[in-house]
């Protein structure tokens, strides 16, 4: 069984022996809690490992995401192009009418001065 921390079952029953547990009680408990250390700590091979596949997924979503980014920048100049087309048309017919006001305000005055 690999121990990632270092533990002496031997050395640990024997203690349990002279504080005054029963041999069999001393080297069970030692047994259980080999066991438990084992199966409970992370080894630095686990850590390494879930440090790179940790690092895999957020290259994966970094990527995701700045593609995603892209897309939104792409929509956001189309639209951008889209209103400008728009706010120009919009200018034109705003003069237009602006013209046209000007020239029936203009027809109205001559039309008045015309009046006795």
């Amino acid at each position: 069984m690999n121990m990632p921390i270092k533990f002496d079952t031997l050395s640990y029953a024997r203690k349990l022996e002279e504080a005054g547990l029963p041999q069999q009680q001393a080297e069970a408990q030692s047994l259980a809690l080999r066991d438990a250390l084992a199966e409970s700590t992370v080894t630095p091979g686990d850590m390494l490992l879930l440090k790179t596949d940790l690092i895999a997924r957020l290259e994966i979503l970094r990527s995701d995401l700045q593609g995603q980014i892209d897309t939104l920048k792409a929509q956001i100049a189309e639209l951008k192009a889209h209103m400008n087309i728009r706010f120009n048309i919009l200018y034109m017919l705003t003069g237009l009418s602006l013209v046209l006001h000007g020239v029936t305000l203009g027809v109205l005055f001559k039309i008045l001065s015309r009046l006795p």
